[in-house]
């Protein structure tokens, strides 16, 4: 994929490409990279949505059928199924999975046979059964399908989330390799983002994490690589997932990406999800996209130009509290107004307590619902992002690239440090070699990718014409924790 995104063009040309020139013609004291630019807020909605959960497919304990009914429940207008090594399938169909990742997590899948919804109860859920928006229309939930978790089966979690490509399918990954699937989605023309890097730096156990990328800054590199050289499809990293536990510095390796990335013209987009496993967790972090209207289109423009906010129940570094967890509706944020002129940053919100805002090295440079970059931002800063704290949790804006009059930026080489996956990816692609040209590898590979006994009955069974669908509910019910309230069909 060779399209240049405009955002992200815009963005380089005033920071690579004769910004002096551009501000003289505007006679502006700074020149503002600003995502939400184009964003027409009077007009565009804002939709919910869930792009990393696992079923029992991969190494989730909940059926396919009922994490579709539980996000409908919970007002999701978008959801992606991400299981690992499967590309996602439509939501009446069964995925092909892979038999030695739901094996290896046995005590959570207990092998069996997998449950999509019906073709009626899809049919209800995209059209918006049941559901509606404050007019009274239908309020259906988008189906993304052709999403997967690369890298299932390493040792070292080091996944990369793909969309809108078909690349990955029983691919088992690389540990610690990031480029390789990257750069697979990339040639087959879909977007990725980095997951959870946290549980691969591991910046959480060093005795002091603050100071943990000062002392190994290879890790800045190793996520910086990919991001700079497949920035059209690698759109950017995953900030905080799940409760908070190993993401928790994220923010940290972020911020210091920003400053690697940007002088090279690349933004890389921030991105929360909940990466749901079990009953409970299916609400506890999801992204807020800003779209022209409810499609597979505009949810990649949306995530391709970073119209989105990224939204997160805890937040573990921000707040200090380990245990901290928000309740009640997420913070909202109505409009944002940038002037360069006057050098100010304006975010109209509700729901929240507090903005802050942060620059380099994650450090606070205001606190409050306009920013005056003159007041507030140090010379040597080039960028600056918010969050909003609220009863609800943490809301986190994309950031904004910030250059002064005469300011250059001077990009440093960015280089992929040499560590086990460079001698890793040898051996893959010995495997790659002996799986196409091996006929005896082939077979081996097929038995363990493609065979699924624990699946072959209900096949069976559907082959001979019959109507196979084990234990899943008539439409109109749903498998969900007690407290959540269910609107019947009519």
């Amino acid at each position: 994929m060779k399209k240049v995104l405009s955002v992200l063009l815009v963005i380089a040309l005033v920071l690579v490409a004769l910004p002096l020139v551009a501000q003289a013609e505007s006679g502006a004291p700074f020149t503002i990279g600003n995502a939400y630019a184009d964003v027409c807020w009077d007009t565009w909605n804002q939709f919910k949505a869930q792009l990393h959960v696992h079923t029992d497919a991969s190494d989730g304990s909940v059926p396919k059928n009922q994490v579709i009914e539980i996000h409908y429940s919970l007002g999701y207008d978008i959801l992606a199924i991400t299981d690992h090594m499967i590309v996602g399938v439509p939501w009446d169909q069964v995925p092909h999975s892979t038999p030695l990742m739901r094996l290896m997590m046995l005590d959570r899948t207990g092998m069996r046979p997998l449950r999509p919804l019906t073709s009626e109860r899809r049919e209800q859920i995209i059209t918006g059964v049941g559901r509606y928006w404050p007019d009274g229309s239908p309020r259906p939930m988008l189906e993304v399908t052709r999403a997967n978790e690369q890298n299932g089966a390493v040792f070292t979690q080091n996944h990369v989330q793909s969309f809108f490509s078909d690349y990955g399918q029983g691919v088992l990954g690389v540990t610690m390799d990031y480029l390789r699937p990257i750069r697979g989605v990339h040639a087959d023309g879909g977007i990725t983002v980095i997951n959870h890097p946290g549980d691969t730096h591991r910046a959480r156990h060093d005795a002091d994490p603050m100071t943990f990328f000062d002392r190994y800054p290879h890790w800045i590199d190793k996520f910086a690589y990919p991001l700079l050289h497949y920035y059209q499809s690698a759109v950017g990293i995953d900030i905080n997932s799940g409760w908070d536990q190993n993401t928790q510095f994220d923010r940290v390796l972020y911020d210091l990406l920003l400053e690697r990335l940007i002088p090279h013209g690349v933004v890389p987009w921030s991105f929360t999800w909940s990466d749901a496993h079990h009953h409970g967790e299916f609400d506890r972090a999801w992204s807020v996209h800003l779209m022209t209207e409810l499609t597979e289109a505009e949810l990649r423009r949306s995530m391709e130009q970073g119209t989105l906010f990224g939204f997160s129940r805890s937040a573990r570094f921000e707040t200090g509290d380990q245990y901290w967890r928000g309740e009640g509706e997420a913070p909202r944020v109505n409009r944002i107004t940038v002037c360069e002129q006057e050098g100010t940053i304006e975010i109209e919100a509700e729901l929240y307590d507090d903005i802050v805002w942060v620059s380099h090295r994650t450090r606070e440079v205001h606190r409050g619902s306009t920013l005056n970059i003159a007041e507030h931002l140090e010379d040597d800063y080039f960028f600056v992002r918010a969050y909003l704290l609220g009863p609800g949790g943490i809301l986190y804006v994309q950031p904004f690239t910030v250059l002064r009059q005469e300011q250059v930026l001077s990009p440093q080489p960015i280089e992929n440090p040499q560590d086990i996956s460079t001698w890793l990816n040898v051996v893959a692609d010995i495997g790659e070699f002996a799986k196409r040209w091996f006929l005896p590898w082939r077979l081996v590979w097929w038995t363990i990718t493609q065979f699924d006994p624990w699946t072959m009955m209900p096949r069976l069974m559907g082959a001979l014409g019959q109507v196979y669908h084990p234990t899943t509910p008539e439409p109109g019910t749903m498998f969900c924790p007690v407290e959540l309230e269910w609107i019947p069909s009519e």
